[in-house]
């Protein structure tokens, strides 16, 4: 299996990084400088429907804790973000008629809040998992964007269930740090590291409570909004992205047609040989820019399990499943259907 190239456009909701100016100024940091070392335009934080790179979003706070000296930053970032403020995503969960909905909700509509993203909830006996983890291979400084998401998860049950609530266990994907006896102070839990994807353990205990403000109507509302919101800011280019997202951008809008260099230039507006150069410049080849798009797209599409196999071929540009197939084995290890096994087993979730 050979490498894919690293480039990115996946997407997260700014509501995400909500408070984070603050909280980083006031742990020593100077935003405006790591928000441009991150890759993230002055005021980009702002609005929390608009749409962030998921990429810069994690550099953002793995840039805050190198400046601040506080490798623990975004574990407690997560750990004081409350549910109001994670914007509609947020709302799926508070606005579910019982606990056990919100976790729900949360796990299937996270994916709308935060592209190219891995969320399920598992049952293994009287315990639960709350699975979360990055799908996109391009993004690869994830520790701290998995603290704090962990963080604002166990805040959404906290919410219903009491301050005091807390998780069997905690998993996290990535190594032990240094200082990982604040992780354990942070979840009142046993933490283990290393571990095949980030998770909250915890009891099928006081989950059919109601939740406090739940509006079942006006959820079904919320819901709706995301999805569409969602679809339509990973499809806008953003004027304050750069040229390569803006590029990506496009290119999964014709992805459809095939992907060919020539529709992309039309979508773009753009002469072919001026792309060329341009791609060029930025050292980036235009075959493994398609194929590290599909990769992306296509691990987007198999978590939705409304689209077969055959379709999610024809949404990525192959006239034949079997080559669509045959693609998604070179870059996964594994067939497609055996990837959404993995990550979407139908007979674990509640």
């Amino acid at each position: 299996m050979s490498p894919l190239p690293a480039f990115s456009a996946s997407g997260v909701m700014a509501a995400a990084a909500s408070g984070a100016e603050g909280f980083i100024t006031n742990h020593g940091g100077d935003i405006d400088r790591i928000a441009g070392r991150a890759g993230l335009a002055p005021g980009k934080l702002a609005l929390p429907t608009d749409m962030l790179n998921l990429n810069a979003y994690c550099r953002l706070f793995t840039e805050a804790a190198k400046e601040t000296q506080n490798g623990n930053l975004g574990l407690w970032f997560g750990q004081q973000f409350q549910p109001q403020t994670l914007g509609l995503i947020g709302f799926v969960a508070l606005l579910s008629p019982t606990v056990k909905d919100a976790i729900h909700n949360l796990a299937t509509h996270f994916i709308y809040h935060q592209s190219c993203t891995h969320t399920r909830l598992v049952r293994q006996g009287n315990l639960l998992r709350l699975e979360y983890a990055i799908t996109d291979p391009t993004i690869t400084e994830r520790r701290q964007d998995a603290e704090l998401t962990l963080g604002m998860f166990c805040n959404v049950l906290r919410y219903a269930l009491g301050p005091t609530w807390q998780p069997e266990e905690v998993h996290f994907a990535h190594a032990q740090p240094e200082q990982a006896h604040e992780h354990q102070d942070a979840f009142q839990a046993t933490i283990r590291f290393d571990r095949p994807t980030n998770a909250l353990i915890f009891r099928d205990v006081g989950l059919e409570c109601a939740m406090p403000d739940a509006q079942p109507h006006t959820l079904e509302i919320v819901k709706a909004s995301l999805i569409s919101l969602s679809r339509n800011g990973y499809s806008t280019p953003h004027p304050h992205i750069s040229f390569k997202e803006h590029v990506l951008l496009a290119l999964e809008e014709i992805l459809p047609e095939g992907g060919h260099l020539t529709q992309l230039s039309a979508r773009l507006n753009m002469p072919v040989w001026t792309l060329q150069r341009r791609l060029a410049y930025l050292g980036i080849s235009y075959s493994d820019l398609v194929e590290t798009t599909r990769y992306k797209q296509a691990c987007v599409f198999l978590q939705q399990p409304e689209n077969d196999i055959s379709q999610i071929a024809r949404l990525l540009g192959y006239s034949e499943t079997s080559a669509f197939s045959r693609a998604f084995r070179k870059w996964s290890g594994v067939s497609p259907r055996t990837w959404r096994q993995q990550y979407m087993p139908a007979p674990s979730f509640i």
